[in-house]
């Protein structure tokens, strides 16, 4: 697919995720024909890709028989939803990094096509899915315990404008205004993000657990996710008991060779991993590993908004 020049369409090509998609695919060799940005709403907004500006378009009077490839980004999932299917059987191929398409989740060898709809994975299991990957190789899991730390990105711009409001108005000593968030978000954490079920899980929990769940079956797992006052850079805890001994060696020496994991080992400051400092980049950063016994600690950090956009890259070269 990707050995001609692609008629493109990007919908939510204003929001966080839609920006960084046409930054990576910027950067790229592969070619395209025609590149029509849409939204919800046209309200004569534009937006730059590959040094030309390009008016958003509004989704509900597109032709989806025009573009090759669409893509979904965007914080709020209701496109996808309504579009996806309706842009694939009109002959489109779809990625949708929405989380919104009612279709199972892409396999790592998925391959593009004409007609069909490929969904990624929520943010926080693209981070977490490499790394269990690799410990999976030690040792059978018995258990996972996820604390995922999210910066305001992961709910695109309302999220990144309501803290970066918050925090002027604290400095300047003025009321602050809650609007996305159900209370102050600068200087803040919020254990949760939504309402939650019966259970006490929130949506974006439960899906993060499936997606988990269709690579490690029948492993029980605990996550939190909280937002954090950060505008990018996602950071997670994570525990991993196995069904039996495993030794640090046997952990390090996985996690250095998995494609898509940096593990640092360092002294010091310089062995610290922060969501600061994988801004931009391509691999899910590992540090503080602590085994012991049957358990396994550690912290992870990657790029929310790259990495999605990197996961359409792959999938672009797939199809070439």
């Amino acid at each position: 697919m990707a050995v001609k020049p692609l008629s493109l369409a990007v919908v939510g090509a204003n929001s966080t995720s839609g920006e960084t998609l046409l930054e990576v695919l910027g950067a790229t060799s592969q070619s395209f024909s025609t590149f029509f940005p849409l939204a919800v709403t046209d309200e004569g907004e534009m937006v730059e890709f590959r040094g030309q500006d390009f008016p958003i378009l509004g989704v509900d009077e597109f032709n989806w028989e025009v573009p090759d490839l669409v893509v979904f980004c965007g914080e709020d999932p209701a496109c996808a939803i309504r579009y996806a299917k309706i842009a694939a059987e009109a002959g489109a191929a779809v990625v949708d990094l929405s989380g919104g398409a009612d279709v199972p989740l892409a396999e790592p060898d998925t391959r593009l096509k004409r007609g069909g709809v490929a969904r990624m994975p929520h943010e926080v299991t693209t981070i977490l899915l490499p790394v269990l990957k690799a410990l999976a190789k030690a040792a059978p899991f018995s258990g996972l315990t996820v604390t995922a730390m999210l910066s305001v990105s992961q709910d695109g711009k309302p999220g990144i404008d309501e803290l970066s409001e918050q925090t002027r108005a604290l400095f300047a000593q003025s009321e602050v205004q809650i609007g996305h968030y159900a209370k102050r978000m600068a200087f803040n954490l919020h254990p949760s993000m939504g309402a939650v079920d019966e259970y006490g899980a929130t949506v974006e929990e439960m899906r993060i657990i499936t997606e988990v769940g269709s690579v490690c079956v029948d492993v029980p797992m605990s996550l939190t996710c909280t937002r954090v006052p950060m505008f990018f850079g996602h950071g997670i805890s994570l525990n991993v008991r196995f069904a039996e001994d495993v030794t640090l060696n046997t952990l390090k020496a996985a996690l250095t060779d998995a494609e898509g994991v940096y593990l640092l080992e360092a002294q010091g400051a310089a062995g610290l991993v922060t969501p600061q400092d994988v801004i931009g980049g391509d691999k899910v950063w590992v540090s503080r590993v602590r085994a012991s016994g049957q358990g396994v600690s550690l912290w992870l950090a990657g790029d929310n908004t790259r990495l999605g956009a990197m996961a359409v890259l792959r999938l672009l070269g797939a199809a070439a």
